[in-house]
């Protein structure tokens, strides 16, 4: 049987995007070398038709890339080409009032950019069951993968 091959578009080289993104996707290639190929790709702005056919899974945070219109049309066009398409969203879609970047989120309509954008996946991951909870009223295929960190990496030891 060939290898699933997976491509990863991380929001960013940190943080999320090393802990959500690439870590798990590192360790599942590492543990299941024969079955799983993950790509690694941060920017996918000038990329083909032929770079998308390559892949059986294409997995992101929140978006791929930075604008949700372009990110909401690739999903969909991923979709049609029998690729299976992953969000993964860590954080609510809407901070509330006293978070320092509520009025950015709600002036540019972010929030309804991310929900627009986790209803077009087929799949969703998310940090915890509660969360869970809130994206199923907008999506019915959610998988909770709790946050968790390496223990081994030389930052979390003494």
């Amino acid at each position: 049987m060939p290898k699933i091959k997976v491509l990863v578009v991380p929001s960013d080289r940190t943080g999320v995007g090393k802990f959500r993104s690439v870590d798990p996707h590192v360790f599942l290639q590492n543990l299941y070398p024969k079955d799983f190929h993950v790509d690694i790709v941060y920017d996918i702005n000038n990329v083909d038709l032929n770079f998308w056919k390559q892949y059986q899974i294409v997995a992101f945070h929140r978006s791929i890339g930075q604008d949700f219109e372009k990110s909401v049309n690739l999903i969909q066009m991923l979709n049609s080409m029998g690729i299976v398409t992953i969000d993964d969203l860590d954080d609510y879609w809407m901070p509330g009032k006293e978070h320092p970047i509520h009025d950015i989120i709600r002036v540019n309509k972010i929030n309804e950019k991310i929900v627009h954008s986790l209803k077009q996946a087929q799949h969703i991951t998310t940090t915890t069951p509660i969360f869970a909870d809130e994206i199923s009223k907008f999506h019915k295929s959610i998988f909770v993968l709790p946050n968790a960190i390496n223990p081994k990496e030389p930052q979390f030891n003494e």
